[in-house]
């Protein structure tokens, strides 16, 4: 395709997605002939459609748009005041399941749940699959109470995730992997299939939504994936969809078969991460343990294999009635000691943990910026039992509040100084705020860096967060050694011969010269020289703002 169809095309790439994706649904509908498929959907869900589900999207993507201000802002939602820091904040707790941390982050929770909980709610059904039984014959048969029953649940399975997830959470993931965990059970080969059209609609809505885009290689500091995973919320999320689950195959006395299971299970937990079990670590570091992963997800599979088959159908008689009453136990046991991990973090004392030094103030937060201090939200937990008192240290742009239990490394020392600046969003229901977050400095030669990080609420001056130690030049000239120091403005020379100050001088504007100890410094844009007599050398070079 030539490139002048390609610019002519341009104001429509988005409709030639949808038209491409739409066409292609007809004619494969024509070409199948799928009459008796779509009657056996609309035997089961009203019209054939999962109601439910759409229920539940339109909840989630509203809590998005008008709680966390999406609607006008997109691409920056509010996000910190709506995770789930601690029991003692109840709206963080409320909210932390139904908001999202970016768009992207929404709309790939909301491909799951469109794949996983369409196959949950077809399994669920909205007409009584027992035999005799009368549609609207009373609300357990009622094909609308059965449509809500499914925003009821994410709703319930959302408040359970949040209070039970080990950190501040925020997501609909937990949710997500619940009706996954449902439809792996009671729907194997479905599940499965959704695995790979949750790729296909991830895609499609991105070529529609963003049809288009540039990129070029910038350097960047980039945090492991999986380090960004709720792996915990994860876990008790998929393990409570199987209990549900197994609790419905039981009711109906109808159990799937277990290598369907067994490979669904497997296979969803390999592409989604749950093998991926880590902890964080000093500066900014994280261990990932994969072999532990590995190991627990063949198991898990295992036990609930077990668990998920009918008595009779199992070949070894051994591992019959006994072992299925002992595999349900230990996946009941398992998501209580899983959810019982995060009341120790829910109920911290995070309202106590210092922040850093120099903060600026916006309504109830703090906003500053330290380097290796005590992590407040880690190290405030403790557990009694087994002794445990982590104790973390942590660097960056640190946001506080001892009101809402907040205390959270916004950014990370890395990403700020890859970016020279970054914005903080602060805020409630009703209100949000920004911080401008700056960091200015000169990297010496021999890499040295001298730097002050600047806090900027919206609508006041910049206040000095914090300023880096002195650092000092590989080069020596004339016998004096040259050092660049912050004050609270900006920075200064400071020249000395044998250990001691011979001058100081404030680091000139663009395109002008000062002396200092017998020293001429010329500053040339982003680069200052060192000068004395004819021997001219750089001796700093300018990072961000």
């Amino acid at each position: 395709m030539s490139a002048g169809v390609l610019v002519t095309l341009e104001p429509y790439r988005w409709l030639v997605v949808v038209a491409s994706v739409l066409v292609s649904l007809l004619v494969l509908a024509l070409v199948s002939g799928n009459e008796s498929r779509t009657s056996g959907v609309r035997s089961r869900l009203l019209h054939g459609v999962p109601w439910g589900t759409a229920l539940t999207v339109g909840f989630v993507a509203s809590v998005y748009l008008f709680v966390q201000g999406g609607l006008a802002h997109p691409k920056q939602p509010l996000v910190i005041p709506f995770r789930s820091w601690s029991y003692y904040y109840p709206l963080g707790m409320v909210t932390a399941a139904f908001s999202h941390g970016s768009w992207s982050h929404l709309v790939g929770n909301l491909v799951g749940t469109v794949a996983y909980a369409s196959i949950a709610e077809y399994a669920w059904g909205h007409y009584p699959r027992k035999r005799g039984a009368q549609t609207f014959s009373g609300w357990r048969t009622n094909p609308y109470a059965r449509i809500l029953a499914v925003p009821v649940v994410s709703i319930v399975v959302g408040l359970f995730t949040a209070l039970f997830a080990l950190g501040p959470v925020v997501g609909f993931s937990g949710v997500v992997f619940a009706y996954a965990g449902f439809a792996i059970v009671q729907r194997p080969v479905l599940a499965t299939l959704a695995i790979l059209g949750s790729q296909v609609l991830s895609l499609t809505f991105s070529a529609v939504t963003n049809p288009q885009s540039v990129a070029s290689p910038t350097p960047r500091v980039v945090t492991p994936w999986w380090a960004d995973i709720a792996i915990q919320g994860h876990a008790i999320g998929i393990l409570a969809g199987i209990l549900l689950a197994i609790a419905l195959a039981r009711s109906r006395d109808d159990w799937p078969e277990p290598r369907r299971v067994w490979f669904a299970l497997v296979a969803f937990a390999t592409f989604q991460g749950l093998w991926a079990m880590y902890l964080p670590a000093d500066g900014g570091r994280y261990v990932l343990f994969r072999w532990a992963g590995v190991s627990v997800v063949f198991l898990l599979a295992t036990v609930v294999v077990i668990a998920a088959t009918r008595r009779e159908d199992v070949a070894v008689p051994s591992l019959g009635s006994v072992h299925k009453t002992y595999a349900l136990a230990f996946v009941v046991v398992l998501l209580a000691s899983l959810s019982g991990s995060a009341v120790f973090y829910n109920v911290a004392p995070i309202d106590q943990q210092p922040g850093p030094d120099r903060t600026v103030e916006v309504r109830d937060y703090s906003v500053g910026y330290a380097e290796d201090i005590p992590e407040g939200y880690i190290n405030a937990v403790s557990v009694p039992v087994i002794d445990y008192s982590p104790q973390v240290n942590t660097s960056g742009v640190i946001v506080t509040s001892p009101d809402r239990y907040i205390w959270r490394t916004a950014v990370g020392p890395a990403r700020l100084e890859n970016r020279g600046r970054v914005s903080v969003l602060v805020g409630g229901l009703s209100w949000r705020e920004r911080v401008v977050v700056n960091r200015t400095g000169w990297t010496l030669a021999g890499n040295e860096e001298v730097y002050n990080v600047y806090l900027r609420p919206e609508g006041e001056d910049r206040t000095l967060g914090f300023s880096s130690a002195p650092a000092t030049a590989d080069p020596t000239i004339a016998g004096r050694n040259i050092s660049i120091r912050p004050t609270d403005e900006q920075f200064e020379f400071v020249v000395s011969r044998r250990g001691e100050t011979v001058g100081t001088a404030a680091v000139p504007a663009n395109g002008t010269s000062v002396t200092a100890g017998g020293l001429t410094f010329r500053r040339d844009e982003s680069r200052i020289f060192a000068i004395e007599n004819e021997t001219r050398v750089q001796i700093a070079r300018r990072n961000g703002d």
